[in-house]
């Protein structure tokens, strides 16, 4: 009798502890509901539009905060924040706040929020990063609740493009750097950030779609595909290696989508050095290279070839003729400069710095074979990351390769091109000088309507085109990749997140 009691108890537990589980499992799904989980090489530095500079802190941050624009497809300027903006004068912008907009805490944001995160980012205590970005304001004011008023102290078309800075609450804008305690605009809010991930609650309930974001830092990349395979995580996006897509196509759960990115692949030229700045042996360099073939080798064929920084899609992109693949061409370039192959068959030895990324390293390799079969010899110099960009920076180097990342408004030209910007005031590192391009830009920073600075850009583009001043290469591509859970979301060129906001989760 006792025995029996004592199995009939213990069964009584077992049922207990099934019960529990069942019930904890329902909760458990019930929890995860509109849950997606998205896989991130780096982790974000901060949450805080001020500080934000790195591309993980930027595409999670915009997903909390908004600033007065955003750009479209096209970058061109769209409202966010603001209503409608006039610009009078060259040095007044005036803008009109939307009156429906909260911040995460539940004040609505007001003219005065406005100022003070501008205000702040220009305050040289705080030591915002992005304050030189808005050194042509002078002042801003608050001229009603809803009206915002920008004073410049010069000229500065570009000013629009960099006003999708994130607008905090005045409470907050002259505080000190807030990586983790933000409250912004946006459709999410920061519900926790732990040492294992960061995750980001929807701010208004939505019955459908995404209520929270989860990200995880997993460094590896065949680390974050096994996840994504295995349905730890629902999405990944960019910084994955070539040799990977084969495998990630051969997943039939898995939803693989490309697009070509604003980020510019090129080589660097030092026109201040005795072989270099002769600009046929430039033509002759780019000539020889088969870009079509190193694409379809090295990166699956993914890349979009680009002629120039801007991509074709952008409102002051140029239609530049290609650069073909002619070696023939190029060899009698090096001829006519002076450069005739010696007895050894080598016309003269250049110096290539290059990264230890493999990937980095491969297309260098590749490169190099490209132009010996011209004559010309290459010493290639792999440098840990930290001693190669910081010789780049400087301009130490005969030939580099490197990428522009995210480029969205034209006064790149001027940063890469305008003979002020040598290094280290810039980044014309190549130290281009061209007293007429450096006129062209000058005019077009303070062009009153996008159309004249299109014309100017596009003088500067065909320009810098046929002097050779960088060799582009193309347009690295965004990949999203997507599990069986997660639909409907459209990568952007700019490799912005922002897409995950209206995707459908099951």
């Amino acid at each position: 009798m006792g025995a029996g009691l004592t199995r009939l108890i213990g069964l009584n537990r077992l049922m207990v502890v099934a019960l529990l589980v069942l019930l904890f499992g329902c909760q458990s799904s019930q929890q995860e509901a509109g849950l997606l989980r998205v896989g991130l090489a780096q982790m974000p530095i901060t949450l805080d539009p001020r500080f934000a500079t790195d591309a993980a802190s930027v595409r999670v941050q915009e997903l909390m905060h908004r600033g007065l624009i955003r750009l479209d497809e096209h970058f061109n300027a769209q409202g966010d924040v603001a209503e409608r903006w006039v610009h009078p004068s060259p040095l007044i912008w005036r803008f009109y706040l939307k009156s429906d907009i909260h911040f995460s805490d539940g004040t609505v944001l007001a003219a005065r929020d406005v100022a003070a995160t501008l205000s702040a980012v220009l305050d040289a205590k705080l030591a915002s990063p992005l304050k030189a970005s808005f050194a042509s304001i002078q002042s801003v004011d608050v001229e009603k609740d809803r009206i915002v008023v920008i004073h410049l102290n010069k000229p500065d078309a570009s000013l629009l493009t960099r006003l999708n800075l994130g607008i905090l609450p005045a409470s907050m804008a002259h505080k000190p750097h807030q990586a983790r305690n933000t409250v912004g605009c946006g459709a999410f809010q920061l519900r926790s950030w732990t040492e294992s991930a960061l995750t980001l609650q929807r701010v208004v309930h939505s019955p459908a779609g995404v209520q929270t974001i989860r990200f995880f830092s997993v460094k590896d990349p065949v680390t974050r595909m096994l996840k994504l395979t295995r349905g730890e995580l629902d999405f990944v996006q960019n910084d994955l290696p070539p040799q990977l897509l084969s495998y990630i196509k051969a997943q039939p759960q898995l939803k693989m989508q490309t697009r070509p990115s604003t980020t510019f692949a090129y080589i660097g030229l030092n026109m201040q050095d005795e072989i270099l700045k002769d600009v046929r042996v430039r033509r002759a360099l780019a000539l020889a290279l088969d870009r079509k073939k190193l694409k379809k080798a090295l990166f699956a064929d993914l890349p979009q070839l680009a002629e120039t920084v801007l991509t074709p899609g952008h409102w002051a992109a140029a239609l530049l003729p290609v650069i073909p693949f002619d070696p023939v061409v190029a060899e009698e370039l090096l001829d006519k400069a002076g450069f005739p192959r010696g007895k050894d068959g080598v016309r003269f030895s250049i110096n290539y710095r290059t990264s230890t990324d493999p990937t980095r390293l491969r297309l260098t390799t590749a490169i190099a074979a490209m132009w010996e079969r011209i004559g010309v010899k290459v010493s290639i110099e792999s440098l840990e990351w930290g001693g190669f960009y910081a010789r780049i920076k400087r301009g130490d180097f005969q030939v580099f390769s490197l990428a522009w990342v995210g480029i969205a408004d034209p006064d790149i030209y001027r940063w890469i091109l305008h003979s002020s910007m040598w290094p280290p005031k810039g980044a014309n590192r190549g130290r281009y000088a061209n007293a007429q391009v450096d006129n062209w830009l000058d005019k077009a920073a303070a062009a009153n309507t996008q159309a004249e600075r299109k014309q100017w850009y596009a003088r500067v583009q065909r320009r810098m085109h046929d002097d050779m001043v960088y060799i582009p290469l193309w347009y690295d591509p965004v990949i999203a990749v997507s599990g069986p859970r997660l639909s409907g979301f459209k990568p952007k060129s700019d490799g912005s997140l922002l897409g995950l906001m209206s995707v459908a989760i099951k």
